[in-house]
């Protein structure tokens, strides 16, 4: 019976099969089966897609509204005017902020929207006065939003890098210029000649063809590091490479120096140094007594009982030779505390390059100096034990 009934399964097709299995359920049709009910759920789910893209467009559209209107505010308590406003928007574009009112607070997608609209405006053929005139917009622009860092004595506020502009490269100075991305490419020499608010001009040892919105990388060696910052062509002509400003300044090729053990006598305070007790009138420095314990060029380690902490400033006096006396502004790098005595490790910061090779110069001879000693200290001891064993 069972083969029988296996041998009539084998001869009915795949239709008969449906229908008997439909059969054996009462005839009843399932939901999952009906195209009514497949239709609608589609439908439905169609709907809500586009819903849910119509509210999600409605939420940007708001969100651009209200940016624009944050702009807008800013720009008004900001001050600019008309052609301001429409610089300050090529900016914002080039800048990829997502929020247009952002480029209000972010220093860096400013100076990077802005480095891209008058790289683009350059190339794309403006004459000479639109260009100069951009660049002029631009720094009244970003002078206006508060991005126009003030220049400082020794080129620093608080921090290494901050307050740094290549508007302070007086002129007469060398710098070294390289086209920007040509890796490899041998650097040019070249000598500022001029340097005012708006423009760096600089005349290279060899002649260069520099077309307006060119990227130049320009390194500027100041004291005991290398200045390092890119800059936009304005113009190329007989008055040499004329260039735009940069304050995004960067830090290369620190030059390594000896570490000798000294012990000198040195005078420390706080930066600033005056200060007001409020009855009567403005103080002088309040100098601390301390040592020089370790001399690395412009490099020093303090011994010294004072309250610090890493990047604060301090005025250092000590004296580095006989009648040679250092006076300069030091940034704190580090300290430590050790059997209840503090040392500071400081950089000082206001040495121009004279400076720093004077310091260089001593430490050289400090480090001679004990080779010196310890080079006659072990011939006496061969000598000695030369004469005991005889």
């Amino acid at each position: 019976m069972l083969s029988i009934g296996n041998a009539f399964l084998a001869a009915i097709g795949p239709y008969e099969k449906w229908g008997a299995m439909r059969r054996l359920g009462g005839g009843r049709e399932s939901l999952l089966t009906n195209k009514w009910f497949v239709l609608m759920g589609a439908s439905i789910i169609f709907i809500l897609t586009i819903l849910l893209l119509a509210i999600r467009r409605l939420r940007i559209e708001r969100e651009k509204e209200a940016s624009e209107r944050k702009f807008n505010e800013y720009a008004n308590r900001h001050g600019l005017n008309k052609e301001e406003r429409k610089i300050l928007t090529g900016i914002t574009k080039r800048a990829f902020v997502k929020h247009k009112e952002a480029v209000f607070t972010m220093v860096a997608a400013f100076n990077r929207g802005a480095a891209k609209l008058m790289q683009e405006s350059f190339a794309s053929g403006q004459s000479l006065i639109e260009r100069k005139k951009l660049n002029a917009m631009v720094n009244s622009v970003k002078e206006k939003l508060g991005f126009e860092r003030r220049i400082y004595s020794f080129g620093l506020r608080r921090g290494r890098r901050k307050g740094l502009s290549s508007r302070q490269i007086p002129v007469g100075k060398k710098i070294s210029i390289a086209l920007s991305g040509s890796e490899g490419q041998s650097r040019i020499d070249a000598v500022v000649t001029k340097s005012d608010e708006l423009e760096l001009v600089v005349n290279p040892e060899v002649p260069v063809k520099s077309v307006p919105g060119k990227l130049w990388n320009v390194q500027y060696r100041f004291g005991a590091a290398t200045w390092e910052f890119n800059v936009l062509t304005i113009a190329c002509d007989n008055e040499g490479l004329v260039l735009n400003h940069s304050d995004n300044i960067r830090f290369i090729n620190r030059r390594k120096f000896l570490r000798v053990a000294v012990e000198k006598p040195a005078l420390i305070a706080r930066f600033p140094m005056t200060k007001s007790d409020f009855e009567g009138g403005w103080m002088g420095p309040e100098f601390v007594e301390g040592t020089v314990t370790e001399l690395s060029g412009p490099g020093l380690r303090i011994k010294v009982d004072i309250d610090i902490s890493n990047g604060d400033r301090v005025l250092v006096v000590f004296e580095l030779e006989e009648g040679k006396l250092v006076e300069d502004i030091g940034e704190v790098r580090g300290y430590h505390d050790s059997s209840g005595e503090r040392s500071i490790g400081v950089e000082l910061i206001g040495l121009n390059d004279a400076g720093v090779d004077e310091l260089v110069r001593a430490t050289n001879n400090i480090a001679i100096g004990y080779a010196v000693e310890d080079s006659m200290e072990e011939k006496e001891s061969v000598s000695v034990g030369k004469q005991l064993n005889g």
